[in-house]
């Protein structure tokens, strides 16, 4: 089975290659050195990083040969096609394997700065190596080159690779997952983010409007982007990120939208339209980072509860913080498994007080309500009178908390199930 998802996967991966860099060059149009748009830098980075690193050269060889049959279909020079291949493909496998070397994760915070060092090592790397090939050979001025090969690699990076690393840990969602309400919402977020970026980008739409207020409203889309991300997590925020970009690229592309107007030239308005989205993928990931930390803060903190929670159960106790000034208490563990006794009922010291047997009741009062003495106490029993004549007998293991002026803050405690009896005229034994 894995052998016959390895001969899937490879073909899958140069068909996505070849795919985004004919999109590619068909956003840039007609170039020399390099083009403003390059895809195909995020497909790489991600195939590498979802790739264990003995699949690298498997996965080298299919980029390359994807590389070099766009070449041909476009009827580019086959050496300079292989020499763009090996530049490419080479910084895109050292930026991963770079990133490999420190703690690296496809979640969180460890997620987003392996995206960003990634992008930055493979796109200056390869336009660095690019740019310096073709000033030493064909006297083209370096520093205009690289910059537009390097802006066009990390962006690329920033859009794609996010949009492949969410959706290949996918998996369908369990009972008790997103809310259906937030769902619904975060779909209704992409298809505002479709309608704005439409009504934004498309020139035929703002002619209308003056320059500066066209550039206002390109913050439109980043805010439901923006909320996209907040609603359907790192997924839902890159899937949004990949429809801005797309309508963003072909508009400007063809001519319209307010990076177009603004423009010298072409390449200068897929400049501009590069930094746009290049904020965009950032603000995304930052937000996408950020609520999916809180969701495994929250997780790991419902796992240890529940750790806690079966702890108590199976050792018949429970665990309480009584707030001395207002008679609060707050139980963990199942006040019903060990009382049959809802937790309200529990909920106050009187409501406790109220079950203790009239002669152990004001014991129990006294420690509880006793300002600290500064001596350690020792355990209490005494009993418990529950619904149907049961009665029960209780350990209580309790100290206080105190404040920075000696007063008591808080009472901790944990009450141990002795034994329970029919009625309450029996003893245990």
């Amino acid at each position: 089975m894995k052998f016959s998802n390895r001969i899937v996967t490879l073909p899958l991966w140069a068909i996505l290659y070849f795919v985004f860099g004919y999109a590619s060059h068909k956003i840039n149009g007609p170039f020399s050195a390099t083009g403003y748009i390059w895809l195909p830098a995020g497909v790489t980075v991600a195939a590498f990083m979802l790739a264990p690193a003995r699949r690298w050269v498997a996965l080298g060889l299919a980029f390359l040969a994807a590389q070099m049959l766009l070449g041909v279909v476009e009827g580019r020079d086959a050496f300079r096609m292989l020499l763009f291949s090996l530049d490419e493909i080479g910084f895109a496998a050292l930026a991963v394997a770079l990133v490999h070397m420190m703690r690296f994760s496809l979640e969180g915070l460890a997620f987003l700065r392996g995206l960003l060092v990634a992008a930055l090592v493979s796109s200056v790397g390869g336009a660095v190596f690019g740019a310096g090939w073709f000033w030493l050979f064909l006297d083209v001025p370096f520093w205009a080159t690289a910059k537009v090969w390097a802006a066009a690699d990390f962006v690329g990076v920033l859009i794609v690779t996010p949009v492949f690393a969410g959706w290949a840990r996918f998996s369908a969602a369990r009972s008790g997952g997103r809310r259906r309400g937030e769902f619904l919402a975060g779909i209704a977020a992409l298809l505002a983010v479709l309608v704005t970026t439409a009504a934004v980008f498309d020139g035929r739409r703002i002619v209308q409007l003056s320059l500066d207020v066209a550039y206002a409203l390109t913050y439109i889309p980043l805010f439901f982007v923006a909320i996209g991300a907040l609603l359907l997590g790192g997924r839902g925020g890159s899937v949004a990120v990949a429809l801005l970009s797309a309508l963003v690229l072909l508009n400007t592309a063809q001519g319209d939208g307010p990076f177009a107007d603004t423009a010298v030239y072409h390449g200068n308005s897929l400049l501009v339209a590069q930094l746009y989205l290049a904020v965009a993928a950032v603000l995304t990931l930052l937000i996408s980072t950020l609520r999916t930390s809180r969701e495994q803060l929250h997780e790991a903190a419902a796992s240890r509860q529940n750790d806690v929670e079966l702890a108590l159960a199976a050792s018949g106790q429970l665990v309480y913080n009584l707030d001395p000034h207002s008679g609060r208490l707050r139980w963990s563990g199942s006040v019903e498994q060990a009382f049959g006794v809802v937790e309200s009922a529990f909920a106050t010291l009187d409501d406790v007080l109220a079950c203790v047997h009239p002669d152990d009741r004001a014991e129990v009062r006294r420690r509880w309500l006793r300002e600290s003495d500064g001596e350690a106490r020792g355990d209490l029993t005494f009993r418990l009178l529950l619904p149907l004549g049961a009665t029960t007998t209780v350990v209580d293991m309790s100290g206080p908390l105190l404040d920075g002026d000696d007063s008591v803050a808080l009472i901790a405690g944990a009450w141990r199930i002795v034994a329970s009896h029919d009625t309450e005229g029996r003893r245990a034994a």
